[in-house]
């Protein structure tokens, strides 16, 4: 059932783009030549893996062998969200009892994936890169498995308190959106802030202060599930919104499991290193090493 709907999507995706499944094939095709050219990449990227990011990069061939080159490249870039962060080690197998973070089954009707993070438990629990990380590591297998246009956020702050929040610091967003948008193309349609806390304005003026106008403008705040249901479809959501899906426990385990059948995958990562000597040219101060560089400069941490 999982591979119809999967394919489901592929044919309505490539339909959007007036594509053929030839057509994608073949710039497939293309990318993975370049990349047996690009000796200081550690590995041929995966048919799926090339896939997902034509499709987040609108099949600019382009685009995706340069978004594929940072996804390698980023991992010794920020070292402080991507060493050390293999789902099986026991601080990230923390995670789930003080986050959620729940791709949901089924897509919106254009083809978006709905996501909700929420953050639960005491704030002396709370490490914000690691739970970044944790999110990464989904979206990593996101990246193998899914084919949709984008995706729907919901950030349930039901439990976040003053505490919660004075851990979060302007340059965790940055990096966070930076890694979103420079590397994986992330298009975000909506951003759903729900039930939301005493701190809620403080929240809204942080966000508003780092992402661009454009993205901040698709920001909804909720009082209520009630609320969300007008936007969200019921059939989507979790039956802890009132929808008719199980909960988000349900599927935190189902992402748990899923994360440990990747465990090749992550153990591969680990150990897989872009080698910058073998690089065709240098790397360009382009966007993404610019904001690296003044993440640098800030030093908040």
């Amino acid at each position: 059932m999982a591979d119809d709907l999967l394919q489901a999507s592929i044919e309505k995706v490539l339909k959007i783009f007036e594509k053929s499944e030839a057509d994608l094939m073949q710039d497939i095709c293309q990318i993975r030549d370049w990349f047996r050219k690009q000796m200081h990449i550690p590995e041929i990227p995966s048919n799926s893996l090339i896939q997902h990011f034509l499709i987040m990069n609108k099949f600019s061939i382009e685009k995706t062998k340069k978004k594929l080159d940072f996804y390698y490249s980023i991992r010794t870039m920020i070292p402080e969200i991507f060493q050390n962060k293999n789902p099986k080690l026991p601080h990230m197998q923390e995670i789930t009892k003080f986050a959620y973070f729940v791709p949901l089954p089924k897509l919106t009707e254009d083809l978006y994936r709905v996501n909700i993070f929420k953050i639960i438990g005491e704030p002396k629990h709370l490490n914000v890169y690691n739970v970044f990380a944790h999110q990464l590591n989904i979206i990593e297998v996101k990246c193998h498995e899914e084919l949709s246009m984008g995706d729907v956020l919901i950030i349930d702050l039901q439990d976040v308190t003053m505490g919660h929040f004075v851990k979060v610091t302007p340059q965790h967003i940055r990096k966070a959106n930076l890694i979103l948008e420079k590397v994986y193309s992330a298009r975000l349609k909506q951003i759903h802030l729900v039930y939301p806390s005493p701190c809620i304005d403080m929240l809204v003026t942080l966000l508003k202060s780092v992402l661009k106008p454009k993205l901040f403008a698709r920001i909804q705040v909720h009082p209520s599930a009630e609320s969300l249901l007008k936007q969200i479809p019921a059939d989507i959501l979790t039956k802890d919104y009132g929808g008719n899906e199980p909960s988000l426990d349900h599927f935190q385990e189902l992402w748990k499991q899923k994360l440990h059948q990747y465990s090749d995958r992550f153990d591969k990562l680990d150990s897989m290193k872009v080698n910058e000597t073998l690089r065709p040219a240098p790397l360009k101060n382009d966007d993404v090493l610019g904001y690296y560089g003044n993440f640098k400069s800030l030093n908040i941490d």
